[in-house]
C-alpha cells in the first residue's frame, strides 16, 4: 500500500460516521465505535434513547463520555498529514504555493517562466487559511439564513390562519355593519368579493410559502455543499471555494419576500379602513385611575407615576395587581374601533371590562384584554380567559381594539402590520361595557411606560 492510500485509509478511520468529518473529541462506546462526542450525545437526545450505540444500536454502560486521547492525538496529525498529490507534475517539487488569479497549486520552479507575473500568488497555507475562514463564514450564515427562512415559512402559514380569521370577521361582524351607512354594495356584491379577495390572498400566502420552501431545500443544499469544501484537502479546498462562495453569496441575498396581502372591500384600500368606520373618540376618566398612575390633561394618556419606584417599597397588599384606568365611554350597543400606541418593549393591558370601575383603578367584573408581558428578556403578548396563545404579527406599535356588543365580538389588530393578532370567539355581553387601559404592573424591573389614545384617520 503506497503512502497515498494509507493517508487516506487513516483518515477514514478517524472520520466519525455521523458528521462524517474527522473526528473533534473522540469518545469511545463500549461496543468499540467511535464518535465525536457531540455527535453522540446530540444522537441520543434526538433518537431519545441515550446510551446506545448509533452504528451497531448496542448498550453502553452509563458513564461520563472522556475523550478518547490516541483517537485525538491521531486526528491531530491526520489533519496535517498532505498526500503526495501535492507534488507539481512539472517539476517534481512540493507545491507550497497557491495561485489566487488561475487557482491553482505552484512550486517555487513554477513561477521561473514569468507565467504569473503580476499574480496574486501566495504561501499555500496562508491562501488555504483564508479560504477556510471564507467558507466558515459563509456557513455560519447560511445556517444563520436557513433559521430565519424557517421562521418566515412558520410565520407565512400562521398568516393563512389569520387570513381565514380576517375573512370570518368580515363576513360575520364588519361588513354587515359597515354597509348599513355605506350603501355602495349589495350584499351579494359584498360576499362575491369578499370571496374573491379571500382566493387570492389565500393564493398568495400558498405560492409565498412554496417558494419560502424552495429557498429553505436551497439553503439547506448550500450549507452541505459548503461543509463538504471545507473537508475536502487544502487544494481542493482552494479549488473548488471560490464558485462555492459566490453561489452562497448569491443565494444569500434572494431572500423572498412574505405575501403582500390587502382586503379592497367596498371601495376602501385595506382592512383599517374598513374599521375606521367605527371609530369612537375615547378618552380617558381620571376619576376611576389607580393612584400610582397619572392620567395627561388632554385624558388621551396614561403613565405609571414618575416616582413609582419610591412607592414601590410602601406599597399596600390590596394594591398589588395591574394600575388602571377606565375610558369615560361606555357601551351598550353599536360598533366601536379605536387604536392605542403602545411600546414595543414595555409592559402594557388593554381591553374591555363589565361595570363602570370603582374610583381606585379595580374593575367589578370580568375583562377580555391583551396584554405585553415581560418573560425573562422577552416580551410576549397574553391574552386574558384564554389559554390560546396570540399570533406573533411582528413589531407592535399601535393596536386597534374592535368590538361589537351585539354580536359578542371583540378583536385586536396589529395596526403597525396590518393584520388581525387575535379575535374572541362570541360571548354574551350583558351590561355597560368600558375601555381599559393599563401602563403594566408594579414591580423592580419595570421602566414607567406611557399609553395614549391615538387620533384616528385614513393617514395617521
Amino acid at each position: 500500500m503506497d503512502v497515498s492510500e494509507m493517508t487516506k485509509k487513516l483518515r477514514s478511520e478517524l472520520t466519525c460516521s455521523i458528521c462524517l468529518d474527522l473526528f473533534s473529541q473522540p469518545v469511545t462506546l463500549d461496543c468499540g465505535h467511535s464518535f465525536c462526542r457531540e455527535c453522540v450525545l446530540r444522537s441520543w437526545q434526538e433518537a431519545q434513547v441515550p446510551w446506545m450505540c448509533p452504528l451497531c444500536r448496542a448498550s453502553s454502560q452509563p458513564r461520563v463520555l472522556e475523550p478518547t486521547r490516541v483517537l485525538e492525538d491521531l486526528t491531530s496529525i491526520s489533519r496535517q498529514l498532505r498526500l503526495p498529490g501535492d507534488m507539481c507534475g512539472q517539476h517534481q517539487a512540493v507545491q507550497k504555493l497557491f495561485c489566487e488569479d488561475d487557482f491553482s497549486p505552484l512550486c517555487v520552479s513554477c513561477l521561473l517562466p514569468h507565467e504569473h507575473e503580476g499574480h496574486r500568488v501566495y504561501p499555500l497555507e496562508e491562501s488555504a487559511e483564508t479560504c477556510k475562514g471564507q467558507l466558515q463564514e459563509a456557513l455560519g450564515q447560511a445556517r444563520a439564513k436557513v433559521r430565519e427562512a424557517h421562521v418566515l415559512l412558520e410565520q407565512e402559514r400562521a398568516r393563512r390562519l389569520r387570513c381565514r380569521s380576517e375573512a370570518a370577521t368580515l363576513k360575520r361582524v364588519i361588513l354587515p355593519e359597515y354597509i348599513k351607512t355605506h350603501l355602495v354594495w349589495t350584499e351579494k356584491e359584498q360576499q362575491d368579493l369578499l370571496n374573491k379577495e379571500k382566493r387570492r390572498n389565500m393564493n398568495r400566502l400558498r405560492a409565498s410559502e412554496a417558494r419560502i420552501s424552495r429557498y429553505v431545500q436551497s439553503l439547506e443544499k448550500m450549507t452541505e455543499e459548503l461543509q463538504e469544501t471545507l473537508e475536502q484537502p487544502l487544494v481542493e479546498m482552494l479549488q473548488a471555494g471560490r464558485s462555492t462562495l459566490q453561489r452562497s453569496r448569491e443565494l444569500l441575498l434572494c431572500c423572498p419576500q412574505p405575501a403582500a396581502l390587502r382586503w379592497t372591500l367596498c371601495g376602501t384600500t385595506g382592512m383599517r379602513e374598513l374599521l375606521l368606520a367605527f371609530q369612537s373618540h375615547i378618552s380617558l376618566d381620571p376619576r376611576t385611575a389607580h393612584s400610582r398612575v397619572i392620567v395627561s390633561e388632554d385624558l388621551k394618556s396614561v403613565r405609571l407615576a414618575s416616582h413609582w419606584w419610591d412607592l414601590l417599597n410602601n406599597q399596600p397588599e390590596e394594591d398589588e395587581g395591574p394600575l388602571i384606568v377606565l375610558g369615560a365611554q361606555s357601551f351598550t350597543s353599536g360598533s366601536h374601533y379605536w387604536e392605542v400606541q403602545v411600546g414595543s418593549k414595555m409592559e402594557w393591558e388593554v381591553g374591555i371590562c363589565r361595570g363602570p370601575g370603582n374610583n381606585q383603578g379595580s374593575i367589578h367584573r370580568g375583562m377580555l384584554s391583551l396584554a405585553c408581558l415581560k418573560m425573562g428578556n422577552q416580551f410576549d403578548l397574553w391574552l386574558s380567559h384564554t389559554m390560546e396563545i396570540p399570533d406573533n404579527t411582528g413589531p407592535l406599535c399601535r393596536l386597534g381594539i374592535f368590538l361589537h356588543y351585539e354580536e359578542g365580538h371583540l378583536s385586536f389588530y396589529n395596526v403597525t402590520q396590518g393584520c388581525l393578532i387575535y379575535a374572541f370567539p362570541p360571548v354574551t355581553f350583558q351590561g355597560p361595557l368600558r375601555p381599559f387601559f393599563s401602563p403594566g404592573l408594579l414591580h423592580e424591573d419595570h421602566r414607567p411606560s406611557i399609553l395614549t389614545i391615538c387620533p384616528l384617520s385614513p393617514h395617521s
